[in-house]
């Protein structure tokens, strides 16, 4: 079972859109990642011990 779902609210915690909002958007098996979508068209991949949910975040 993973940490996080589709749709979960999330912040990331290195790199540089370290701090902002962003939404899960699923979660790859094969990278072990988590995509991430943060504004429109901007998402990135991250394992799962660089992200938490926004509301821990803040």
């Amino acid at each position: 079972m993973h940490k996080f779902s589709p749709g979960d609210s999330v912040s990331v915690t290195e790199g540089p859109l370290k701090g902002l909002y962003g939404i899960i958007i699923g979660f790859y098996e094969d990278q072990q990642k988590y995509l991430v979508r943060f504004t429109g068209q901007q998402q990135l991949y991250y394992p799962e011990d660089e992200i938490i949910a926004w509301s821990e975040a803040h």
